[in-house]
């Protein structure tokens, strides 16, 4: 009879050791690559997210303080709301930048953009548009536009920490406490705007320290976790404002 063939205890082993080997690095791989994969996906969506609402914010910038050239104020209005901002906002650390233009020789616009928060607490970056908002306004964002129903702003950026904005006169000095009816509306020259992004997901193995130096009444604040950000700022002049 032949002598039966088997693997000894030792190669056994050997063989056992080096396929648990193989499996580990595998799945590190597997989680170091998806990591990785994970982190490229959450940088581009921050920066498509703050890009293009920076695009938003400078198209109704373009346009504050617009006038049809046939317009006519009715009773009750005044040509006194071109450009706005409140600090701090609801608590959000946030501005709120408010921008009047005319869509028609009769009709008017508002644009708001400021945070809100969601149930957990994070902020994130809204539009909000009222038709004739002295006259008659009608928020235009709802689910019935004639009976005004289920109004709310829409989203623009999901995960936004920060939100500010800066005013400029023509030879680049800070124009503070710019509201209606104040004179100060016609010393702008030129818009600031910084939005801060978060990444969906946690990304850092450990937390780290994000400092936010706001301007106005917010004052400065720091957040302290894992998740990436990246702040998106844009310039702008207002041509329209300038005219005036």
């Amino acid at each position: 009879m032949k002598a039966a063939k088997a693997f000894s205890l030792i190669e056994a082993l050997i063989a056992t050791v080096i396929g648990a080997i193989s499996i580990l690095a595998i799945t590190y791989s597997y989680i170091f690559f998806n990591n990785t994969y994970q982190k490229i996906t959450d940088k581009a969506k921050m920066s498509q997210s703050g890009r293009s609402s920076l695009q938003m914010v400078a198209k109704d910038l373009r346009n504050a303080g617009y006038k049809n050239m046939n317009y006519e104020a009715t009773s009750g209005q005044t040509w006194d709301r071109w450009i706005e901002k409140i600090d701090d906002f609801g608590g959000s650390k946030g501005d709120k930048l408010r921008i009047w233009y005319n869509t028609s020789a009769r009709d008017r616009i508002e644009v708001q953009y400021f945070l809100k928060k969601d149930s957990s607490g994070d902020t994130y970056l809204v539009r909000e548009m009222i038709e004739n908002p002295v006259r008659n306004p009608m928020r235009m964002n709802c689910q019935r536009f004639d009976t005004q129903k289920n109004c709310e702003p829409i989203t623009i950026v999901s995960k936004a920490t920060d939100f500010q904005v800066f005013f400029n006169d023509q030879n680049g000095n800070r124009v503070n406490n710019v509201a209606v009816g104040s004179d100060n509306q016609s010393k702008v020259h030129t818009a600031e705007v910084y939005i801060t992004v978060r990444s969906p997901n946690e990304l850092l193995k450990n937390p780290i320290s994000f400092d936010m130096l706001n301007g106005g009444t917010a004052g400065n604040f720091t957040k302290r976790d894992k998740y990436l950000r990246e702040t998106f700022y844009i310039s702008v002049y207002l041509r329209n404002v300038v005219k005036l």
